[in-house]
Parts: C-alpha cells; structure tokens; sequence
C-alpha cells in the first residue's frame, strides 16, 4: 500500500503521464493523418507510372492504311511490374468503341474529362474481377481520322503496391514520432532527475541537522518555482522556535515560582520543628494552608495558560456565545469573593445578548481572571462594574475598578508573564493578565488597558471581539 502511494505521488511519473498521455492521444490523431498522406502518396506514385505507361501505349497509336494499329511495346507494361504479385490489365478502345487491343472487359471511365478532343486524362478506380483495381484513362485524339472521337488508352493494375508503399511510408511516420515520443520521456525523467539534486541535497541537509537546530534554509540552491516553500518552512521553523522559546521562558519562570515558595516554606517548618511549641506549629499549619491555596491556583493558572496559547488553539472550532451572559454568570461567581472585601461588583449588559464565536471556558477564564485580577487589587469599599455591549460590528467586554489602576508606562509590561505591577505586596502570580492576552490572541480579540470612564483612578480593562449578527 505504502508502495502504491508512494508511487501515485511520483513527481516524475506524474509529469510522464502529463506527457505521454496528450502525446499518445496526439500519436493516434496523427497516425489518421499520416494513413491518409500514405495514401495519397503512394496513389500519387503508382499514378504517375500508370500515366507513364498510358502514354507510352499511346505513342504507339497509329494510322496505318486508313486503319487503327497499335503496336504494343513490352517497356509499356514493364513500368508497373513490381516484386509482388500484382496484375496489370491495359486496353484501347477505338473512337467506334470496339477494342483494338488487351481486355474487352475492362471498366470504362465512370465520366468523361473535361476538354475532350485534346488529350485528357480520367483517374479512377473500381471492381474488376473481384478485387479493387485503380486506372488511368488518356483520351488521344488521332490525326487523320473521319471522326474527332478520341481514342481511349487505359491501363489498370491492383492495388497490392499501392498498399505495401502506404504502409512502409506509414510505419516510416510512425516509428519517427515513437522515437521522439521515447526521447522525451527520458528527457523528462533524466532532466526531472537532474533538476531534483538541489532538492535532494537541502532533504540530505535536513536529515544530518540536530533536533534543536533551526536555523532557516538556504533557498539560493534551488529552483524558482520552489523557493516559496522554502521560505513558507523557514517561517514555520521560525514559529516554532518562537514557541520554543516562549515554552523554555515559561518553564523557567514557573520553576522560579514554584521554588521559592517551597524553599520559604521548608525554612519556616524547620524553624517550627526546632521551637518545639504547639501555637507556632499551628501558626505554621495556617501559614501552609495559606500557601497551598496559593499555589493551587498557581497550577490551574499554569494550566489555563497552556491551555489558553495561540498555538494550542489553531485549529479548534468555536461555538457562538453570548457574550453578555458568560459575563453575568461570572460576575454572579465573584460577589461572594467581592462581598467579603465590602466591594460593590455590578454588571451592566442588554437583555437580548451580546453574540461572538469562541470557546466558551476559555472566555469564562478570561472574565474570571479580570474578576480575580480586579477583587484583588480594588481596596475595601471599591467598586468593579462588568459591562457587554455591541458597538458596531464589535462585541465588547469591560471590566473597571477604582482601585490603584496601572500606570502608562507599565500597561504593556503587566502582559509579560509573572511580572507584577505596582503593589507587590499583594498575592497573586502575575499570570492573570498573561492569560487574558492569550485568549484574546487565539480569539482574534483587541485588549486594551484604558482609564476609568468615572474618576481619576482605576483600570478599564476593554475587550473587542467580533460581533456575530443574530437573525
């Protein structure tokens, strides 16, 4: 199976059935033509020495004592003679229509020729004696007779040279086409072979390469027609070292997180251990839980963000979404969380929904982690208003508080993962925003950081997906 795959998608076999294919169908358009060139050809022959021989039968016509006599010269009939078994018929028919010599039964001319009374000649050919013979007619017109009548010289003979003629000149025609047939199949396969080595040395380059290297290709080497696949590999390469790249950042930041936490941790229950005092190990055991729940949701936030990748989401098919409604459901989600804080969360959003296409837990997450980001960062007695609205051909998410805000120069800093603007004391892991970004890019959505429609301080967090119209 994998033989006969491989071989349906042969290049070189598929440009040789490009090309033999026309050029047989253009070989047997020919070989009709050819056939009837043949033919004519070899009836052109064969007619001249009929003609010859007529002409010399006729040069023999003569008046001799008031009376027709032809003496008939044995070179007359030796022009038609031939290595195959051919026969010759001849006959002349005086201006009365008796026959002075050869075949009585000779067919006559089906229709006279034009301008009889000079000498005039009538090609034909018909049945005689069970086979086709081919004639010549010549109309002499003899001096010296009372009438002006002509007479008639023909000379026949079977077609069996004509024949053997059209078929050699036939087959000639056709072996000369075959053999330039021939030679350009195996130039297309010798010049295909040919034109395939750069092709052939860039793969044996590729095989000799180490996994990790992904330098771009030299397209020099190879042919015109080819070089924008090479170019489309050297930015797909040029992707995928990207995502590399952005992967071994994202494990070595994690690993940062992860550690200094652990190693915190380890310090202090040593401490504990060494103390020996029960209200410093419950202290402790607060202290864990506190950074256990930390750390969960360091996790999932690791998680959503792979999840959450540009990369990790070409491909996959979205849903269409009201946007409005995943909105207030989680804003419904984040009042106990805002309550506890005496934050006022509210939503502001149309009845009759706010509709995108887009993974509906991935834009759950996104709202959650603006929720989250916001609730952590409003001081007590702050206020967060969610809002989903159209705005031409836009869905729009935004998320305002009258917390601390952000300031310019660090808007586009706080997309970058772990970094933390502003109040560092406060707990989080600076991947909130870093997951926002992400779902907005494999959503084809705008973010923007922008400041509070009400007040001098506070974010507005403003989101623009495409709008999908509803009927």
């Amino acid at each position: 199976m994998a033989t006969s795959l491989k071989r349906a998608n042969s290049l070189r076999l598929q440009l040789l059935g490009w090309l033999l294919l026309p050029l047989g169908l253009l070989l047997l358009v020919n070989a009709f033509f050819s056939h009837r060139t043949a033919e004519l050809t070899a009836n052109r022959a064969y007619d001249s020495l009929l003609i010859a021989s007529a002409d010399t039968i006729a040069d023999q016509v003569s008046l001799k004592g008031g009376k027709l006599s032809v003496d008939l010269p044995y070179v007359a009939l030796q022009l038609l003679e031939t290595d195959l078994q051919e026969r010759v018929f001849y006959r002349v028919v005086a201006p009365d229509g008796s026959t002075l010599t050869g075949y009585d039964d000779l067919p006559m001319p089906p229709k006279k020729p034009r301008g009889v009374g000079a000498d005039a000649q009538v090609h034909y050919s018909t049945q005689y004696r069970g086979e086709t013979i081919y004639l010549v007619a010549i109309y002499k017109q003899v001096y010296g007779l009372e009438t002006t009548d002509p007479v008639i010289i023909l000379v026949a003979e079977t077609g069996e040279s004509r024949q053997a003629l059209s078929r050699e000149i036939l087959i000639a025609d056709l072996e000369r086409q075959a053999v330039l047939i021939l030679a350009s199949a195996l130039l297309v396969w010798f010049g295909l072979g040919w034109g395939l080595k750069p092709l052939m040395a860039l793969r044996d380059n590729l095989l000799k390469r180490s996994p990790w290297d992904l330098s771009p290709l030299d397209p020099s080497p190879v042919q015109t027609e080819i070089q924008p696949l090479i170019a489309a590999l050297n930015q797909h390469t040029a992707r995928i070292e990207k995502l590399i790249e952005g992967r071994q950042r994202f494990i070595a930041d994690a690993s940062h997180q992860l550690r200094t936490p652990l190693s915190e941790l380890r310090t202090q229950v040593e401490y504990t251990l060494r103390q020996n005092r029960a209200e410093l190990s419950h202290e402790t055991l607060r202290t864990l839980q506190g950074w256990i729940d930390g750390q969960t949701r360091l996790i999932g936030q690791l998680l959503m963000l792979a999840r959450s990748e540009p990369e990790a989401m070409q491909g996959q098919p979205g849903a269409k979404a009201d946007l409005a409604e995943l909105a207030r459901e989680a804003a419904l989600e984040y009042i106990a969380a805002a309550r506890r804080k005496t934050i006022d969360l509210s939503f502001d959003g149309p009845e009759q929904g706010v509709f995108m296409t887009g993974n509906t837990l991935l834009l759950h997450e996104l709202v959650a982690n603006l929720l989250d980001n916001a609730i952590r960062y409003t001081p007590a007695h702050g206020a967060i208003t969610v809002r989903a609205m159209q705005d031409g051909t836009s869905a729009v998410l935004e998320v305002e508080d009258n917390g601390p805000g952000i300031a310019p120069a660090e808007r586009e800093k706080v997309f970058e993962r772990f970094y933390r603007a502003g109040q560092r004391d406060t707990q989080g892991s600076g991947l909130g925003l870093s997951i926002v970004r992400d779902i907005c890019a494999s959503h084809g959505a705008r973010i923007a950081l922008l400041d509070p429609l009400e007040g001098d301080q506070g974010l507005r967090v403003q989101i623009c997906f495409k709008l999908v119209q509803t009927e």
